[in-house]
Parts: structure tokens; C-alpha cells; sequence
């Protein structure tokens, strides 16, 4: 199978393309529904008797003894399995309260929380979740930059021109 995002090929059974992590069983359900779709024209193709309905080689003994139980069985053959819930790639698994807890006491060093956040936010790989926080870290950390140059160069201005005084020198 190949990933329908990346190009990439990817194992029969996979669920998430390990390239890209995106869901493989979107193809394997396009898979099945033409493959559904092939056993219901080769139903229509089969002959009719005289009464109009589809022709049965062998009917099962206690088919024909109990016609309702014939139509049950059918509708419990036409459902399809239930779907096992897909396990997402290591990648996108949230964090947990203890790991958040963990980024944000290491983030409340000085140094150490710009190298962490620049790592996090760049990395070719690493915790979606993390990424996007460190991401919006370093969005904070330039807004608030950006706002101190603004007032610093404001308060120069003002006290360059003396509208300001400072400790009561003019």
C-alpha cells in the first residue's frame, strides 16, 4: 500500500503511515468498500429461479426449516466487524498532566528555557503537543520583547525631550 499523503509505502496492516503519520485505513476501508461493491455485482449477475429470487446451490437444513433466521443471518453477514480504535503514533499521543508540570519548571530557567523552547519548536521529530507549546513560547517570548523595546524607546524619547523628569532633575 502507498500513503495517499507522502508517497510514501506503507504495510498492508498499518494503521498511520510511519512517515508521515497520517491513517492508513482510509485506503484499506476504500479496500473493503470495493470489494463490497464487487460481491454485490456478482450477486446480481447470479440466476433467478421462477419465484424471482436469487438461486441457492445448498441451502443450510435449518435455513429452510426458518426462513426469518435466513434473513437474520444475512443482515449479521453484511455488518462489518467493529472497529478497533487506532493507536496514534508516538508522536501525537497528548502530554500528561506530570510532563506539562515538567516543561513548565524547566522553562523557568533563564537560559535553558530559550535553547529548550528553540529545540522543541524545530525539532524534525518530538511530541506534537510539545512542539505547538514551544512554539507559542517563543510567540510570547517575541511579543513581550517586542512591547519592552516599544516602552523603553518611548520613556527615552519622553525624558530626551524633558517631558519626563527623572529623580527630580529637569
Amino acid at each position: 500500500m502507498i500513503c495517499e499523503k507522502c508517497g510514501e509505502p506503507i504495510a498492508q496492516d498499518a494503521l498511520y503511515c510511519e512517515n508521515c503519520g497520517a491513517r492508513a485505513a482510509l485506503q484499506a476501508d476504500a479496500a473493503q468498500s470495493a470489494e463490497q461493491a464487487h460481491s454485490a455485482a456478482a450477486r446480481k449477475s447470479m440466476p433467478l429461479d421462477e419465484g424471482g429470487s436469487l438461486e441457492q446451490e445448498n441451502p443450510a437444513p435449518e435455513d429452510a426449516a426458518r426462513p426469518g433466521r435466513k434473513r437474520r443471518r444475512a443482515k449479521r453477514e453484511k455488518m462489518p466487524p467493529p472497529a478497533e480504535s487506532p493507536v496514534p503514533p508516538e508522536d501525537m499521543i497528548p502530554l500528561t498532566t506530570g510532563q506539562c508540570v515538567g516543561i513548565l519548571l524547566a522553562l523557568c530557567v533563564p537560559v535553558l528555557n530559550l535553547v529548550l523552547m528553540l529545540k522543541w519548536a524545530y525539532a524534525a521529530r518530538g511530541n506534537e503537543s510539545r512542539r505547538s507549546l514551544a512554539r507559542a513560547g517563543l510567540i510570547l517570548t517575541g511579543v513581550c520583547i517586542g512591547a519592552s523595546i516599544v516602552v523603553l524607546a518611548a520613556v527615552t524619547f519622553a525624558v530626551s525631550m524633558g517631558l519626563v523628569s527623572v529623580g527630580g532633575v529637569v
